[in-house]
């Protein structure tokens, strides 16, 4: 019978209460998410977490350099950061987006440490859905014996960190993606946002969104990337929603 694995866990504490996401803080545009892609296995956590440790342990990365590292930056588009990265040139006035337009942000710009955009995280650890859980196996934090539990450890803190940190580098725009946790979002936003219905798409629904802004920063709601029935042109329209805020 094999040994029990088990992830390091005073490393493991450290990226919780540190790690934030990707790219560069004075950056113009910041997205913020539930939580990282990944760990499917004890073998692909202890990689994602030993990298992250190699490279200093960093609040906020380089998202190219880090999966170098990792040996997993491919030539492949990711599909949540296409439709980051639609919006964002769309913000920037780019009409008639194609694929190459999209791949060449995501690999020569998107959450590089000396670019324009940052991507955070509202929890730390990378995670394949909300329906699987691996690290109550192999760790013995007690905080990680569940999901619930883990949340509950860590988001307030995260949020006021996040709040804090958009008051200090003050974005120009803000893009929180995944309807879901809207409370979350307004909690750190603490804005009025105005309810927005995209047209009809290919599944006959509208699709919302919601925007706002204060005196230095626009601030939207959207939805995920793998939410159903969501086209290309929800994430186009948004981006230039948020070029018209700008111009006000």
């Amino acid at each position: 019978m094999g040994s029990q694995q088990f992830l390091d866990d005073e490393l493991l504490q450290r990226r919780i209460e540190k790690f934030y996401g990707y790219g560069n803080y004075e950056g113009k545009y910041w997205f913020i998410g539930m939580e990282e892609r990944g760990a499917e296995n004890f073998e692909d956590a202890n990689l994602r977490i030993n990298t992250w440790a190699n490279r200093g342990q960093q609040e906020i990365d380089d998202v190219a350099e880090y999966h170098e590292d990792m040996g997993g930056w491919g030539k492949n588009n990711q599909p949540t950061w296409n439709k980051l990265i639609r919006i964002l040139l769309s913000a920037k006035g780019k009409e008639n987006i194609c694929l190459k337009d999209v791949h060449d942000y995501q690999f020569e710009k998107l959450c590089r440490k000396n670019q324009e955009t940052c991507l955070l995280e509202l929890l730390p650890l990378p995670s394949t859905s909300i329906n699987d859980w691996i690290y109550d196996k192999y760790s013995q934090l007690p905080f990680l014996c569940d999901r619930e539990t883990y949340a509950n450890y860590c988001v307030e803190k995260r949020i006021n960190h996040i709040i804090q940190s958009i008051k200090e580098h003050q974005p120009k725009a803000v893009i929180f993606y995944g309807i879901g946790y809207e409370y979350s979002w307004r909690k750190i936003a603490n804005i009025d946002f105005t309810k927005i219905e995209v047209a009809k798409t290919e599944d006959s629904k509208k699709h919302r969104f919601f925007i706002g802004k204060n005196n230095h920063t626009i601030f939207v709601m959207a939805k995920h990337s793998n939410d159903r029935g969501v086209t290309n042109d929800y994430f186009h329209y948004i981006g230039k929603s948020i070029a018209a805020k700008l111009a006000e």
